[in-house]
């Protein structure tokens, strides 16, 4: 059972918790097909393993997304697993049936993702479905990709290069995906030093070392066994799974929320949609802490003081009445997309 925390701050100094019960899966990434045959790596422990090479201009990408209502209750064997660092979780993340492998029951966890397959994997596994308008001279309607990256882009997942080009086809790399995780996460009160004792810290891009630091002391994505990073290697899909699946396991994800009472604070929790502040608050305090909205914050109640904000991500907040005397207040590390 996962848990939304609300610490009550009524007139007794009542201690409350809510208990919130969610049930995650989704269909994510299907079939990749006409790739080339990638080697094997050495098993690790809780860190990801560097691939061969490989040849991007070989890779033709295709997405089933055709998923069963349920997930599948038996775990399949793929036949290039067996001894991969990788391969409990991608048996979890078939057995929660989002993710499947090849039609010659191969996985081929060693080969890389794309910026459109990230896309694709993330939205599916936390079932993101708002959307937003994109222009990215790259990105067509024709695209298989399409919807998905209106959708990541809506969410806050992604978005493009100064060119106006969202590059769908490069295979992402490891502090790009950092970027992407640190969107859908919470990410308030994490301690820790993040990636900055590994040897090659120095060559991480700077937008990306605060998003590779807290990413790293949730521990979704660590370094290799020989103590470096990679920032610029791209990701594989067997590095691709293990991310998603803890993220998944680990987040409270909460689907849609309705805030209800007064003078509490709502906490640690990924809203996947809206989260309302209703009338039924009265003229009171809402407080809202460590959560990440992948939708809007709306604001229906009438005559609310205020709403404090601490660790908060949301895309918009809207106030629904323009007569509303409500008072928003930002604490530390508040982002609003779209104000």
């Amino acid at each position: 059972m996962k848990t939304i925390k609300k610490l009550a701050a009524l007139c007794l100094c009542v201690l409350l918790t809510i208990n919130m019960n969610t049930a995650v899966y989704a269909g994510v990434l299907d079939d990749i097909i006409g790739d080339k045959p990638v080697e094997n790596t050495e098993d690790v422990e809780d860190t990801e393993v560097e691939d061969a090479s490989y040849d991007t201009e070989n890779v033709t990408e295709s997405i089933n997304t055709a998923i069963d209502a349920e997930p599948a209750k038996t775990s399949v064997s793929f036949s290039d697993i067996g001894s991969h660092w990788a391969k409990k979780w991608i048996e979890n993340a078939y057995d929660l049936g989002f993710v499947s492998g090849y039609k010659d029951g191969t996985f081929k966890p060693d080969n890389p993702v794309t910026r459109a397959e990230f896309s694709t994997m993330l939205n599916k596994a936390i079932q993101i479905e708002i959307t937003e308008k994109i222009n990215f001279s790259d990105v067509s309607d024709k695209n298989w990709f399409y919807n998905e990256i209106k959708k990541s882009v809506a969410a806050g997942f992604f978005s493009g290069y100064e060119n106006n080009t969202f590059r769908p086809d490069n295979p992402i790399t490891r502090q790009e995906v950092s970027k992407v995780v640190s969107g859908a996460i919470t990410t308030g009160n994490i301690d820790g030093e993040g990636a900055t004792l590994l040897k090659d810290y120095n060559t991480i891009q700077e937008w990306a070392k605060e998003s590779v630091n807290t990413v790293y002391n949730k521990g979704y994505i660590l370094g290799y066994p020989d103590k470096t990073y990679m920032p610029s290697k791209a990701l594989t899909r067997g590095e691709a799974v293990k991310i998603i699946f803890e993220i998944v396991d680990n987040e409270n994800i909460e689907y849609g929320f309705n805030i209800t009472n007064y003078n509490e604070t709502y906490s640690s929790a990924v809203v996947v949609g809206n989260l309302n502040v209703l009338d039924s608050v009265g003229n009171g305090n809402v407080y809202i802490k460590n959560v990440v909205v992948l939708g809007d914050i709306v604001i229906s109640a009438k005559n609310v003081n205020s709403v404090v904000l601490t660790d908060v991500k949301a895309r918009n907040i809207i106030v629904e009445s323009e007569n509303n005397p409500v008072k928003i207040v930002y604490n530390d590390n508040v982002t609003i997309a779209n104000s």
